[in-house]
């Protein structure tokens, strides 16, 4: 007879979406319906409709905010504590990185989640908390929380209009959501200061400058933030007080007025026009400039050529 072999114990997976963007098919039966792109740095985000499944127990290296919005009833475990049956339409919970975590559900079911490097809590709180209590405490699926539901539907939709050149939208939302999980549902509960002065006038214009200069570049929050020597949160607040709009809308504001004067020399085509600007292409161009003039580039083409003719 030979002596039986001992049984191993099941390695646990570790899902490190950093390393593989579909690692959560290491815990489901099908891939996600949608997936954020590479250009959304240190975030991840998925779209989910899965089949009733067990997970099995998994850690992930991110810190992962999840929302059912199909009103499922699921149970979970996390870290050895259980609760059974949770629903509830557009319920969330929050596993912090490392987190030992176990989800089944017995029918269909729909969700979306968002997972956040933690060294952009350590980026974001710096401001708001002592760097040793920026830890998040694990929360089951019974937050309702409309800011979360807001940010988490809003980065759906811009997953849909599949514009790749929403860097400065999407890292905007990343440092309010990562702010507001700090200040409800962190270790050490924070007070975020208020300011109604906006940035001083000095720094304001050295920044509009640059944004000026690196209007064809591909700009992100922490770029700007860096160039007054501020955290992305403060500098996001302080930056709409002085202009009354965010970042991302006045550098789209400026795309489309670089645009125009494009368009009023007439020596690029549509094409060259929204790489000069900018734009992620042409349709991202006809998209922002019709909203925010009311008519799109070829229209205006076809008014500055018109009037020329007749000078």
């Amino acid at each position: 007879m030979t002596a039986e072999q001992p049984v191993q114990p099941q390695e646990i997976p570790v899902l490190d979406y950093g390393e593989q963007p579909e690692a959560s098919n290491l815990v489901l039966p099908k891939s996600a319906s949608l997936s954020s792109p590479a250009q959304w740095t240190h975030l991840h985000f998925e779209v989910q409709q899965q089949p009733a499944h067990d997970t099995g127990e998994h850690r992930h290296q991110m810190h992962i905010l999840t929302m059912v919005t199909s009103g499922t009833p699921i149970s979970q475990s996390i870290d050895g504590q259980s609760q059974h049956h949770l629903v509830g339409q557009n319920n969330a919970f929050i596993l912090p990185a490392g987190a030992l975590h176990r989800c089944n559900w017995q029918q269909d079911i729909e969700f979306m989640f968002v997972g956040l490097a933690p060294h952009v809590f350590i980026q974001v709180g710096q401001e708001l908390v002592n760097s040793d209590r920026i830890e998040l405490i694990p929360q089951f699926a019974t937050i309702q929380d409309p800011l979360i539901q807001g940010i988490l539907f809003t980065l759906k939709q811009e997953l849909i209009a599949s514009d790749i050149n929403t860097h400065l939208f999407v890292d905007r939302l990343k440092v309010t959501l990562v702010a507001h999980l700090l200040r409800k549902y962190g270790v050490q509960k924070v007070q975020i200061a208020t300011y109604t002065d906006g940035l001083p006038r000095y720094k304001l214009n050295q920044l509009l400058d640059y944004i000026d200069t690196h209007l064809d570049c591909s700009l992100r929050l922490e770029e700007l933030a860096q160039q007054v020597n501020m955290s992305q949160f403060y500098f996001s607040r302080l930056f709409k007080q002085s202009l009354g709009i965010a970042p991302h809308q006045y550098v789209i504001q400026q795309r489309v007025e670089r645009a125009k004067q494009l368009l009023r020399k007439g020596d690029l085509s549509l094409a060259e026009i929204s790489l000069e600007c900018g734009f992620a292409n042409q349709g991202h161009l006809n998209r922002h400039f019709k909203r925010l003039t009311g008519t799109t580039p070829k229209e205006i083409a076809r008014m500055y050529k018109k009037t020329s003719k007749i000078m």
